[in-house]
């Protein structure tokens, strides 16, 4: 009966594969259709993506691929400590079933996403085809799936990711390549309409990758990459840091005499207030980081509960000159809005330990990238950015567990094009010595 079954599905895959058009391989197909459906989601315990099952039922047979490679074992031990951590900071606070089944599930989920995608998006032209596959997504939940958050403002919660993703797999291709400043004066210009219709986190993540692409394409190519250090990781995230703070001061001023429109100016006195408009965009912070502080150690449970924390963002708000967010008024969920600062609430220090880990591969493919010409640059650059930008003020949770799954990937994917071109010449200086 399995072989019988098996011989099934391998002719019915071949004609799918006979269906497809020429050039493109079944595998790719797989890349863009996988998370082309990421839209559609059904909930057993928790909210569940029809993306995150077809990729568990992939997973089988992207383990036969014989081109694979092994997991990192650093992700390995990592994602091992939190899902531990989790495990017996809900155990010893005593978390309801309805929190810990869907905390532990997140973060199995967690895993699987990433181990078949790290399989799946082995090539650049794989990484292309997912970021499309995404795109295709946003495309489609805008239109058949509105919400309200869509219907209040349409680009900054529908268009504007997908957008951004066409824009960046458009650009990194080899075509695109041959035209550099074209890729940057469209990320550039793409990161200036973000900033003006007020989704600030995209401006500045656009804007930092074409500063970023701009460093590539003046110096890339001529230094020869070596071997990866921290220095050089310690000053990509300077660079990183700096860039930021400079594009965040250029916004500040430009918003707050309306340089940018009326909406960005109400948006940016909304959110002013006296440690920043950053802080008044991610409030959640004077919460949760004084909920790490109680328990650093053990996190306080799976969607974890304590009232005192919300009073507590409520009052702090009110002291630091900032709008008391609404929906925190009387709640008990502890407020968090980042991946990193949230794992530590939920289940401690190793949950942290696990972002900081995921955190540090971006900013290490960020400190080597510019060294060498990479066809498909803008789209790592541009995913490593918003990683770091999500890992520190995103909550983690839903599409996130696709999302940044995949932009880990693409880190370890630029890892791997970096190490083959510092192989291919060393080879080339080997011969031409011989």
């Amino acid at each position: 009966m399995d072989g019988t079954s098996s011989s099934i599905s391998q002719r019915a895959w071949g004609m799918a594969r006979r269906l497809l058009p020429a050039g493109v391989s079944g595998w790719d197909f797989l890349a863009f259709i996988i998370p082309a459906v990421s839209f559609l989601e059904i909930t057993i315990v928790g909210q569940l993506f029809v993306t995150e099952l077809l990729l568990l039922a992939a997973l089988p047979w992207l383990l036969r691929s014989h081109d694979r490679q092994p997991l990192p074992r650093w992700f390995v031990v990592a994602w091992a400590g939190w899902l531990i951590s989790q495990i017996v900071t809900d155990v010893v606070v005593g978390s309801a079933f309805k929190d810990y089944a869907r905390g532990w599930a997140g973060i199995l989920f967690t895993f699987t996403n990433f181990a078949a995608i790290f399989f799946l998006v082995s090539t650049p032209r794989r990484a292309r085809f997912f970021a499309v596959g995404l795109a295709t997504a946003g495309f489609l939940g805008f239109l058949l799936f509105p919400t309200a958050l869509t219907a209040l403002d349409p680009w900054k919660w529908g268009l504007a990711f997908p957008v951004g993703l066409v824009l960046v797999a458009g650009v990194s291709g080899r075509r695109a390549a041959r035209l550099p400043w074209l890729t940057v004066s469209l990320l550039a210009l793409f990161g200036i309409l973000n900033l003006v219709l007020a989704y600030r986190t995209l401006g500045g993540v656009s804007l930092l990758s074409a500063g970023y692409l701009t460093l590539c394409f003046t110096i890339g190519g001529g230094h020869s990459a070596g071997k990866p250090s921290v220095f050089r990781a310690v000053l990509g995230l300077a660079f990183v840091a700096a860039a930021g703070i400079a594009i965040l001061g250029i916004y500040s001023t430009a918003a707050s005499q309306g340089l940018l429109g009326r909406g960005a100016q109400q948006k940016y006195l909304h959110q002013a207030g006296a440690l920043g408009e950053i802080l008044g965009g991610r409030p959640e912070l004077l919460a949760s980081s004084q909920a790490i502080i109680d328990s650093p150690v053990l996190g306080h449970g799976s969607w974890a509960r304590d009232p005192r924390y919300a009073a507590l963002l409520v009052e702090r708000e009110k002291a630091l000159g900032y709008h008391v967010t609404p929906e925190y008024v009387g709640a008990d969920l502890i407020p968090t809005h980042s991946h990193l600062f949230g794992a530590w609430v939920w289940a401690g220090v190793l949950g942290a330990a696990f972002w900081f880990a995921v955190g540090a591969a971006a900013v290490w493919l960020l400190a080597n990238l510019y060294s060498s010409r990479v066809e498909v640059a803008p789209l790592l650059v541009f995913s490593a950015m918003l990683l770091l930008w999500d890992i520190a003020f995103s909550p983690y949770g839903s599409s996130g567990r696709v999302t940044a799954p995949y932009a880990l990937v693409l880190c370890l994917l630029g890892f791997r094009l970096l190490r083959d071109k510092a192989e291919s010449r060393s080879l080339e200086m080997e011969s031409s010595r011989a």
